[in-house]
């Protein structure tokens, strides 16, 4: 539901919160905060400790674009 496939069912917050951006994103972080170790692991095993996901290696396909949005928009 939640744009970090969050759910109201899994105490993410209502169906309202976790559909906005600012709180899913603080929500998420907060949740990488609390893995021990987060900073050395990889960045699909990070994502899966914090959303527990039915698929687990489904963040992958994802990681190359993640990672040059973020070059493109929070250089410093």
């Amino acid at each position: 539901m939640g744009l970090f496939q969050q759910r109201p069912s899994s105490g993410w917050g209502t169906p309202e919160q976790i559909t906005d951006p600012a709180y899913s994103t603080t929500a998420f972080l907060k949740g990488l905060t609390q893995v021990d170790g987060w900073q050395d692991m990889a960045l699909t095993d990070a994502a899966q400790t914090v959303q527990v996901s039915a698929y687990p290696d489904a963040y992958a396909q994802w990681e190359q674009q993640a990672t040059d949005l973020v070059g493109q928009h929070w250089n410093s």
